[in-house]
């Protein structure tokens, strides 16, 4: 590194919130971290760390100290790659917890046209805090809203289809009444989506009487569209799965008339790195 292990120190524990996740990016011990910290501190003759038990958090010096230096950290991170490890590798991480292919495509059609190797990850919203972001280059894709001191949120995008992929002949056994058909036969969605607030919505809304909704998660999506086609099960989903296109019989149901409105949030990193700029101009054109 350019800068000293001091900086470096501080850096990572800003953006890893803990002394033992910046360590484990460091490749150090938290010890050797932790006496960086406070030798910084004493350079600088500031606090820069709430230290508590569930974390260190920053003092207002300490906030002012990392929006002066992140941008310049950021660019020393990219030059050092470059320069003196011969091996620049600036790969941005997209991660999304079910659905949103057509959002991904184009995503994945911008890191194409500029030459940017990206991966395409799933997360679990209770996992969103263990996604490391020591370089500043990711992009989250979420349906719900995200609390994380780490990312900020880009925009958000209302208009996202879900609905129910099932046989025609089940929509006509509960005489093309979307509550009764939620109501009558087993859902099978996404794990995510299973866990989600969202699922919970639609659950109250349709629940009837004294049937009790049965929702299952799948895993495996073919399996789960090989149900759809062959047995008396629904599926929630943003789209028809292609799977299923080419089966006639298979139709997709928007929730519209249910007023279940299903949201898309594009997060970034707080402090991203330059390559994300060419994302974040696509994610700007959404509509």
């Amino acid at each position: 590194m350019f800068f000293s292990r001091k900086l470096e120190a501080f850096m990572a524990v800003v953006e890893q919130g803990s002394l033992c996740k910046a360590a484990r990016i460091l490749n150090r011990t938290a010890p050797p971290v932790a006496k960086s910290i406070k030798d910084f501190e004493a350079v600088l003759g500031k606090t820069l760390f709430k230290r508590k038990k569930s974390g260190m958090t920053l003092t207002k010096e300490g906030q002012e100290l990392y929006n002066d230096l992140k941008n310049l950290y950021l660019q020393e991170k990219e030059i050092t790659k470059r320069y003196v490890s011969n091996e620049f590798r600036n790969i941005v991480n997209i991660y999304y917890d079910w659905g949103k292919d057509h959002h991904l495509i184009k995503l994945y059609q911008t890191a194409g046209i500029n030459k940017i190797p990206i991966n395409v990850l799933k997360f679990d919203y209770d996992k969103v805090n263990e996604i490391s972001d020591y370089d500043g280059n990711i992009l989250i894709l979420s349906s719900e809203k995200i609390v994380s001191e780490r990312f900020i949120l880009l925009k958000k995008s209302q208009k996202e289809a879900i609905g129910i992929c099932c046989r025609k002949q089940l929509y006509e056994h509960a005489e093309k009444n979307l509550l009764k058909l939620l109501n009558q036969f087993p859902w099978l969605c996404d794990p995510v989506l299973y866990k989600s607030q969202f699922i919970r919505d639609i659950e109250s809304k349709a629940t009837l009487g004294t049937n009790r909704i049965n929702i299952r998660w799948m895993e495996n999506s073919g399996f789960c569209d090989g149900l759809i086609q062959n047995g008396d099960y629904i599926g929630l989903t943003d789209k028809l799965p292609e799977t299923c296109q080419l089966t006639p019989d298979i139709i997709f149901l928007p929730l519209d008339e249910l007023s279940m409105t299903n949201s898309c949030y594009f997060y970034k990193s707080k402090a991203h790195g330059s390559i994300l700029n060419r994302f974040i101009d696509a994610i700007e054109k959404i509509n």
